[in-house]
């Protein structure tokens, strides 16, 4: 999808992770923006099945990168070049279980990759638990990207 090319090292690790077998879910405003929501967004968000799958480390280092896997008050997070974009998410407030979420994702194309994302219903549900005013300020968008895609019928 054109609106949300990878760089080089993104998609790297987004390859090594798949044939690594990491389970994990592009979520946030990622997930709709390619759902097509009108939206925009600086970052990636990824949330892990298991943030301490050592599998993650390797898909990293895969990549030319480094996993930091988090102490204290510090989240884990991807390091190296061009990876600065890549934010790991360790829950999504307002949302089933990560097994649950992944059962419901959906497998969209991302440049040449296939990756699974949080449905656009599902992220609105987390932007509504959370209410942060980043995240009540997407809520239109959000919503009319669903009310868009329904049939006369169901408006």
């Amino acid at each position: 999808m054109a609106s949300f090319a990878l760089n080089p090292a993104e998609r790297r690790l987004l390859t090594a992770l798949a044939q690594r077998g990491v389970p994990f879910i592009l979520v946030g405003m990622g997930a709709a923006l390619l759902e097509g929501a009108p939206v925009a967004t600086q970052d990636i968000d990824l949330w892990f099945s298991d943030a301490s799958d050592p599998r993650i480390a390797l898909a990293a280092a895969d990549a030319g990168g480094f996993w930091i896997s988090g102490f204290g008050m510090q989240p884990p997070g991807f390091g190296g070049t061009e990876l600065e974009r890549i934010d790991v998410v360790l829950t999504v407030h307002g949302l089933d279980s990560f097994a649950e979420e992944f059962s419901r994702a959906l497998e969209v194309a991302v440049d040449d990759l296939r990756v699974r994302i949080l449905p656009l219903e599902r992220v609105l549900a987390s932007k509504l638990f959370l209410r942060r005013a980043k995240d009540l300020a997407q809520i239109p968008a959000l919503e009319a990207t669903l009310l868009a895609r329904q049939t006369p019928s169901q408006k």
